[in-house]
């Protein structure tokens, strides 16, 4: 069972840019958990020259580790807005899925209860604003395709997640 914890817009946000294996990321938190992750399009970083970023606290720090090294993170959600109970089974259904391994969005549907949302889970998918750690990118088409992630590129960095995933699994 995932972590939730209920945001506000006002609240004050921290950010950061993180290095991966496969490109950068940008990711949000308050004091109250992690507010957003999503990869960075705009040219690539480093730590070093994080132009916005502020010290990752702790527990960031070594959820992106743990993430990398194919562990789930422990970490809070933050939503600013209610999320519906579809909507949070789908996110803790997709929490689950491991490391390396792939779900399709009907399997996803049947499990949080609608067998015919398959669509919907794929509007929660590209709205989720906690990529890699409620990994969306194990997702995928009824068919074994990749559909989307994450915008023009997104197909592509699906696919680097994956073959970086089942790579990392098979070297453990």
């Amino acid at each position: 069972m995932l972590a939730w914890s209920r945001g506000s817009a006002d609240e004050p946000a921290y950010s950061a840019w993180l290095d991966s294996p496969v490109g950068n990321w940008s990711v949000v938190w308050t004091d109250m958990g992690l507010r957003e992750i999503h990869v960075d399009k705009s040219r690539k970083r480093s730590r070093e020259e994080d132009d916005f970023g502020e010290i990752l606290p702790i527990w960031l720090e070594k959820a992106w580790e743990v993430f990398w090294e194919g562990e789930k993170p422990q970490v809070t959600y933050v939503s600013c807005r209610p999320l519906p109970d579809f909507t949070r089974r789908v996110y803790e259904i997709v929490a689950e899925i491991p490391s390396g391994e792939i779900c399709t969005y009907g399997e996803i549907a049947r499990c949080a209860g609608n067998p015919k949302a398959a669509r919907a889970v794929g509007s929660i998918m590209r709205n989720n604003p906690w990529a890699l750690f409620i990994p969306c990118h194990r997702v995928l088409g009824g068919d074994g395709s990749l559909c989307g992630y994450g915008g023009p590129d997104g197909v592509a960095l699906k696919k680097r997640l994956l073959k970086y995933e089942a790579r990392r699994n098979k070297d453990k």
